[in-house]
């Protein structure tokens, strides 16, 4: 990603507070049919190492899952639609009209090693973590126990865990 120095943030705690803010990720990978994007909800958690990892969940059907090349490294991105900028808001541009549109915005880029979670303790745990973030703001927040067990074990036979082992991090504030 192109990054201007003056927009460059280095700082982990604002990345991963505007990754809780903005957490459906375009994930891209290179799979056998060339490159592939699923836009998949991910939230970011410190493990110790520089960078942290990304956690998320697809589709055992996702292509991501079945055709994806396990060797070379994600990218995921989260971004935030940001605005159109008018030459009109510049002071300069009413006395040397040397101005030009441009887009603000907000993005991170994470690039990652990737593994596929098949087990049903380590989906539950990304399922009940996603379910508390995104329910937070609820009334009265739904939970995997407001289910039926049976039926929770069932839908997570159909999905697979994510996890994004970071190796680098580039984000424009």
């Amino acid at each position: 990603m192109f990054t201007p120095k003056v927009f460059a943030e280095h700082n982990i705690d604002n990345i991963a507070s505007f990754i809780k803010s903005y957490p459906l990720a375009t994930v891209i990978a290179r799979t056998e049919n060339g490159m592939e994007a699923s836009h998949i909800p991910m939230y970011w958690q410190d493990n110790g190492t520089e960078h942290g990892c990304l956690y998320g969940h697809i589709t055992i059907t996702n292509p991501l899952n079945v055709k994806v090349d396990m060797t070379s490294p994600w990218l995921v991105i989260f971004l935030e639609s940001g605005h159109y900028i008018t030459p009109n808001w510049y002071p300069s541009k009413a006395t040397t009209h040397k101005a030009v549109p441009t887009w603000n915005y907000q993005a991170v880029h994470v690039t990652g090693q990737v593994e596929v979670l098949t087990q049903c303790s380590r989906i539950i745990e990304i399922l009940t973590h996603q379910t508390a973030d995104f329910e937070a703001s609820q009334p009265i927040p739904w939970s995997l126990k407001d289910a039926p067990e049976k039926y929770i074990q069932a839908m997570t036979r159909a999905i697979v865990g994510i996890r994004v082992d970071i190796t680098d991090i580039q984000a424009q504030f």
